[in-house]
C-alpha cells in the first residue's frame, strides 16, 4: 500500500475500525486480474457504507461453518454485502428489506405455506413508491462466480420472476400484515385506497446481475462456465443475457481477486481467539 493510498483512504477514525482497516489492506495490497485496474474512489464510497459495527456478525450469518464449500460461502457473502452497501444500485428501503427477508424466510412470518419454495434473489427488490401503490420494478442478485446452470434457471422465467409474482399475489391478500409482522407493508398500506392492490409487479420487470469488477458484460460467453452446458443450452444462456429488457448485466466495485483477498482476512477475524493460559 502507498503513502497515498493511506492518506487518501484511512479517514481519522479508522483506528478504530480494525477490522475496515485489516479488510482495505488486503484490498490494496491483492494481487489482481491481469488488465484489470481497480478504481479506488469508488471502492472508498463503499467502504464507507457499510455497517461496520454489524459486519462481522452480519457476515457470519449465512457463511459460517467449516469444511466443503465454506471458502466459497464467506466469499459470496461479502460480495453481496459490499454490492449492498454501493449507491451505484441504489439505496435499499425498509419496505424493499422487509419483502426480501418475507422472500427468504417466509416460515418467520407465518406465510410458508401460502408462499411455498421459490427461487429468491440475495439482493433487495427494486421497488418504486407511489401514491397509488408499489411497483416492483425487478430484484438483483450477485454472482461471484462463473454463472452456472442454476444461474440459467432463476433469470428464466420460471425463476426469480414466478417468486416475485407469487408475492406479489400473498402480500395483497393479506387481510392484516401486521398480524404477520409485517411492519412496513402495513405502513404503506395506510396511505392506501382500500379498493387498490399494494403491489403490482412491472410489465418491463428487470433483473439486476452484478459480477465482479474484472468480468466484461459485453462478452456474455466470458460470464458463462461453458463446461456445464452443452451448445444449444449454452446459446440459449447467451440469448437470455443479451435480453436487455429483462436482464441487466453490471459490475461491481471489486474483481474476484480483490473479494478472494478480503475473505480471507475476514475469515482470520471471525476464527475464535484462544485466551491465553
Amino acid at each position: 500500500m502507498t503513502a497515498i493510498e493511506r492518506e487518501i483512504h484511512m479517514p481519522v477514525q479508522e483506528s478504530e475500525r480494525p477490522v475496515r482497516v485489516k479488510l482495505w489492506e488486503a484490498l490494496v495490497t491483492s494481487d489482481v486480474e491481469k488488465d484489470y485496474i481497480p478504481d479506488r474512489v469508488r471502492q472508498q464510497v463503499v467502504f464507507d457504507r457499510v455497517e461496520w459495527k454489524t459486519f462481522q456478525e452480519d457476515l457470519a450469518k449465512d457463511s459460517g461453518g467449516t469444511g466443503e464449500g465454506a471458502g466459497k460461502r464467506l466469499r459470496g457473502k461479502l460480495f453481496e454485502m459490499l454490492i449492498n452497501a454501493d449507491p451505484a444500485f441504489g439505496e435499499r428501503s425498509p419496505l424493499e428489506l422487509e419483502l426480501l427477508s418475507l422472500a427468504h424466510n417466509p416460515d418467520a412470518y407465518g406465510l410458508g405455506k401460502e408462499l411455498g419454495y421459490h427461487r429468491n434473489p440475495d439482493m433487495a427488490f427494486l421497488i418504486v413508491e407511489k401514491e397509488d401503490g408499489v411497483v416492483i420494478e425487478g430484484v438483483g442478485e450477485s454472482k461471484l462466480g462463473l454463472l452456472n446452470e442454476r444461474s440459467f434457471h432463476q433469470l428464466s422465467e420460471t425463476g426469480f420472476a414466478r417468486g416475485v409474482k407469487a408475492l406479489v399475489e400473498v402480500v395483497n391478500a393479506l387481510p392484516d400484515p401486521a398480524a404477520h409482522g409485517l411492519i412496513e407493508v402495513a405502513r404503506a398500506r395506510e396511505s392506501l385506497d382500500p379498493d387498490k392492490q399494494l403491489l403490482t409487479m412491472a410489465p418491463e420487470f428487470t433483473q439486476l446481475l452484478v459480477v465482479p469488477a474484472n468480468r466484461t458484460p459485453e462478452w456474455s460467453s466470458t460470464l458463462i462456465n461453458r463446461r456445464e452446458f452443452t451448445i444449444d443450452k449454452r446459446n440459449q444462456f447467451y440469448e437470455l443475457l443479451n435480453d436487455t429488457e429483462h436482464v441487466m448485466v453490471q459490475r461491481a466495485a471489486f474483481s474476484t481477486a480483490e473479494v478472494g483477498a478480503m475473505a480471507a482476512a475476514a475469515g482470520d477475524t471471525l476464527r475464535p481467539r484462544r485466551s491465553a493460559s
